[in-house]
């Protein structure tokens, strides 16, 4: 049986001796200035199999930008940094729980 997980993002990305791991959240609001975090899941996979799949979701998302769905945005980070770190959502920042994390609200502005 297949089983199928809702999740906003990932957190906790590690590797170790070629697996990839990764955990799958659920954010949700906690008040108007918070968000919570919340472990729903987790992927192990193979290098190769991680670029497989970021080959498959950078088709998604191209099309996405050509539909208009999603905007390209720039980045006024230095180019090292850029590269060292890529982001893809808010850090985390641990809790007093030991399967969520609060999260500031991201600005659309």
């Amino acid at each position: 049986m297949q089983t199928t997980i809702y999740a906003d993002g990932i957190s906790n990305l590690t590797m170790l001796e070629g697996i990839v791991r990764f955990d799958l959240i659920n954010i949700t609001q906690t008040t108007e200035n918070a968000r919570t975090a919340k472990t729903v899941g987790s992927v192990a996979m193979s290098v190769s199999a991680l670029l497989r799949t970021y080959t498959e979701l950078s088709g998604v998302l191209n099309k996405l930008i050509e539909q208009g769905v999603v905007k390209k945005t720039e980045t006024q980070q230095p180019a090292a940094a850029a590269a060292a770190q890529p982001t893809a959502q808010a850090p985390l920042s641990t809790t007093t729980s030991a399967d969520a994390a609060v999260i500031e609200p991201l600005r659309l502005s």
